[in-house]
């Protein structure tokens, strides 16, 4: 559907440059950033169990059935983390106040709130029934796929596939293996632009 629309060629100014970390006007709320920072997270945990898709809803939602499940994959789970990371690194600044956590229209989306916000759902996360956070995953796959969601949003490059640190830990659940994994990975490709997609347990 792309065959009748003409495309510029690319070009390299300064202009493009700035751009590089433009955030278009839009919504940034704590509710949004909670929105997607739990779910990215129980989409890892999701995967690190086995699935490829999974019904997921925000853990402030657990219980409200007034709130419906939503089908969550590979892309939106992509998507939630690299919107969170360019909230963090390119100074967004949020358009709501929030009571809960005491920010103001205005303040930049730091990445202290951020932790502060990710130590929050995990910690909702791991307190959920069973119905909506497996309970045998709280100890396995839960903790590294907070792990996975933490370094990425925090690293100063930023990762191209949420993805890759999953797959890094498919079958691993222990957490400092999956520590030294991220690790390796986020500094190799920081390094030369390098992705580590093979199997680590046949090295």
């Amino acid at each position: 559907n792309q065959m009748g629309r003409a495309f510029p060629p690319l070009t390299y100014t300064d202009q493009d440059a700035a751009d590089l970390f433009l955030l278009e006007p839009a919504p940034r709320t704590i509710r949004g950033a909670r929105n997607l920072l739990s779910v990215g997270i129980q989409y890892g945990n999701a995967l690190g169990q086995g699935m490829q898709a999974a019904a997921l809803k925000p853990a402030d939602f657990f219980g409200n059935e007034d709130i419906l499940y939503l089908m969550e994959d590979a892309a939106t789970g992509e998507i939630r983390l690299s919107i969170l990371w360019e909230w963090v690194h390119k100074g967004a600044r949020l358009t709501e106040d929030d009571s809960e956590s005491g920010v103001k229209v205005g303040d930049v989306f730091t990445s202290e709130l951020f932790q502060r916000l990710y130590s929050e759902e995990m910690e909702k996360l791991r307190n959920a029934s069973n119905r909506d956070v497996h309970d045998e995953s709280k100890t396995t796959s839960l903790p590294i796929a907070g792990e996975i969601v933490d370094s990425y949003v925090k690293s100063s490059v930023k990762a191209p596939w949420y993805i890759d640190l999953l797959n890094l830990n498919i079958d691993n659940f222990d957490l400092e293996t999956g520590k030294q994994r991220i690790k390796m990975y986020l500094d190799t490709f920081s390094a030369d632009g390098t992705r580590i997609t093979e199997n680590l347990d046949f090295g």
